[in-house]
């Protein structure tokens, strides 16, 4: 039994181009791939250290393995803006250290740098601290979806844009609300013999994780999302590149289209209920393999 319980808001940060943004320059007649850190060489990039108290407001959490790798890339330019104290690897840890350290400095702003996975990580750490100013929450999207972040405009992907600018839109973007949901499940057991059955299978009583901030789902596209998941946590060798990622998540798609692994999903359904009307039949009718709880107007 699955019931939405409540709404609690989360702090993002959608980002306006600011102007008159300058690419990286040329410095004794060579040019700087990665500035020199605005906060320890002011003289060498003049113009970001005139907002050098705005980066130390900043802290950045990568997760080194998304988009195929290019977290640990993220991570070493990162280096050149912000203090080396105010980034951290999420695999060493979590977030929960970082944001505990600067948690009181005024106007903290978090850079959340990987999937949408990623994003929502930090942001349930967060909701344990119950930090009385919420920071708000930037995004640099390393994942393979990035839903999240396309929807709150920072784009479908990082591919080796200037941090530079990307720096300036977490500093001068506007601040805006999203509505994330808490879901509450149940086993439910219809008689002794089900009971045995579902405590030799894997299900489970609770979800590893219980707030909604882009979807939910439930049958062929959960399943999916899984195997996918499985796959990359045997052998992130493997999953190098975002398009790599693109094609595992085509393969598993087309296999489950063909073996239909979720058809008979509705017969365990017993009553499926939106502000008290009943969308059982209608979804009997469809012969639904897949039911998605939107909270957000983008799906992968």
């Amino acid at each position: 039994m699955v019931s939405f319980t409540e709404c609690f808001g989360g702090l993002f940060s959608k980002r306006s181009t600011p102007k008159q943004i300058e690419p990286d320059s040329a410095i004794g007649g060579l040019l700087q791939s990665y500035p020199a850190n605005p906060v320890q060489h002011p003289e060498l990039n003049p113009e970001l250290s005139k907002i050098a108290s705005n980066l130390e407001t900043i802290i950045a959490f990568v997760n080194p393995k998304s988009g195929g790798q290019k977290g640990r890339i993220v991570f070493e330019r990162l280096k050149n803006y912000l203090n080396r104290e105010n980034i951290f690897d999420l695999t060493k840890g979590g977030p929960k250290l970082g944001i505990e350290k600067h948690k009181n400095k005024n106007d903290l702003r978090i850079i959340a740098c990987g999937g949408d996975g990623t994003v929502g990580w930090v942001l349930s750490v967060l909701d344990e601290m119950k930090l009385e100013n919420q920071p708000s929450v930037a995004i640099l999207p390393l994942g393979t979806g990035n839903d999240l972040a396309r929807t709150l405009g920072w784009g479908g992907g990082y591919n080796n844009e200037s941090m530079e600018i990307f720096i300036k839109k977490v500093i001068f973007g506007k601040i805006v609300k999203l509505d994330r949901w808490s879901i509450e499940t149940n086993l439910v057991y219809s008689d002794q013999n089900d009971i045995e059955v579902k405590r030799s299978s894997d299900a489970k009583d609770k979800l590893p994780l219980n707030v909604i901030n882009n979807y939910f789902s439930i049958g062929a596209d959960a399943k999916i999302a899984l195997d996918f998941h499985s796959a990359r946590e045997k052998n992130p060798e493997l999953f190098t590149s975002q398009a790599f990622n693109k094609i595992e998540y085509a393969k598993n798609y087309s296999k489950d289209l063909l073996n239909r692994s979720c058809k008979d999903m509705l017969q365990d359904i017993t009553v499926f209920e939106c502000d008290g009307i009943s969308y059982l039949d209608k979804l009997k009718t469809l012969n639904s393999h897949s039911i998605v709880f939107l909270n957000i107007p983008r799906y992968f």
